[in-house]
């Protein structure tokens, strides 16, 4: 009997130490989690052959600017927008950072009307507004 109970507490004395070896551990916030990098706008102007002129956008059978932004140091997709032609301009917030962009006239269908532009050397500085200029030529139009 007393070799039996030995080997019982000898066995719960291994079971105890190995649920505290697989115990959970928690971590106290300790108020130092990572501030969110601040915003700055990027905005994009256009115009075609040089105008701002709404009928040019009827003229040259486009619908939308397709406003396409990378994230420069990872080359990951970070937004797509798609303002109406006639508008001639976007704004965007973005958190501070390296961008590069793609900028093409789209039609109804969402088939490219014009070559693409790329922008690159984006920098989105916290605070600021960068703005940008593209012109689509009429020799830019497929």
């Amino acid at each position: 009997m007393m070799n039996s109970l030995k080997r019982w507490g000898a066995g719960a004395l291994a079971i105890g130490a190995a649920l505290q070896l697989s115990a959970c551990v928690f971590v106290a916030d300790d108020g130092n989690d990572l501030e969110p990098l601040p915003l700055g706008t990027l905005t994009v102007n256009w115009s075609i052959d040089g105008l701002h002129d709404p009928l040019d956008c009827l003229d040259f059978g486009v619908d939308r600017m397709e406003l396409v932004i990378y994230d420069d140091i990872s080359g990951d997709l970070v937004d797509e927008l798609e303002p109406v032609c006639e508008s001639f301009g976007i704004s965007v917030d973005l958190p501070e950072g390296y961008y590069s962009a793609d900028v093409t006239m789209v039609d109804s269908f969402d088939r490219s009307a014009t070559l693409t532009e790329t922008l690159e050397a984006i920098d989105i500085i916290g605070g600021t507004d960068l703005t940008l200029g593209v012109d689509f030529p009429v020799d830019s139009f497929l």
